[in-house]
């Protein structure tokens, strides 16, 4: 953020927190004013998706809330994150619970943009290795239709997330509940058969016929620098 917007943003917060306010003096509202018209560039630069099913009265009710509660990051970019967080906790789209979501959907592809990585050289999968979730990548699970585009329509889904470093992009992959508990449960602590072998155990699985079906989408995974 410029130096200029920043201060602007610092002039605003302290005005509030040492309760100096009123609401009828002009420096209050070009300060108001300032601030709002900021959040509302980065609100609508970064969630397309949710902005087309709340109208601008909403928005405005959201923005203003927003700036009663004041994100504490030093970055442009996570403010937007900041504004989701209250959105959810304030439970502002409670009847239309899947706003949650899509802004969950058009943040995560903006961090996973914004983060710098070390790549390093993919090495062979074994099952005797241990993995964990890459930096680059998140799994979700979505109680609606978003990676379809349903976005309204409820159907529990499991999506892989991830960074891909060849295209310069954040690629969203469905993948099957017991893929995305096996991702969720590795650590670096076990070998991921370890972890295989307990979730079969809860699941009543055959562990080789686990390992011979998942063995290709792991592979996948680690070639895209997911785990």
């Amino acid at each position: 953020m410029a130096k200029l917007e920043r201060d602007v943003e610092n002039r605003f917060f302290d005005i509030i927190s040492k309760q100096q306010e009123n609401p009828s003096s002009n420096a209050y509202g070009i300060y108001q004013k300032l601030v709002f018209y900021r959040y509302e560039e980065i609100i609508n630069n970064t969630f397309p998706l949710f902005i087309k099913y709340v109208s601008p009265k909403e928005l405005d009710e959201s923005i203003f809330l927003f700036l009663k509660n004041p994100p504490s990051t030093p970055f442009v970019w996570q403010i937007a994150d900041d504004y989701r967080k209250m959105v959810k906790k304030k439970k502002l789209f409670h009847d239309r619970k899947f706003l949650y979501e899509l802004l969950y959907f058009d943040w995560i592809e903006l961090e996973l943009l914004m983060k710098e990585y070390k790549t390093k050289k993919i090495k062979e999968f074994s099952w005797e290795n241990s993995y964990t979730l890459k930096q680059s990548a998140r799994i979700k699970r979505f109680k609606y239709d978003i990676i379809n585009t349903n976005y309204e329509e409820k159907r529990e889904n499991f999506t892989v997330i991830y960074y891909d470093f060849s295209s310069d992009e954040v690629l969203f992959r469905e993948i099957n509940e017991f893929l995305y508990a096996l991702i969720k449960n590795l650590n670096k602590k076990e070998s991921i058969k370890k972890t295989l072998k307990k979730l079969c155990k809860q699941n009543d699985i055959n562990l080789n016929e686990a390992m011979e079906v998942l063995e290709e989408p792991l592979k996948e995974l680690i070639g895209f620098r997911v785990i």
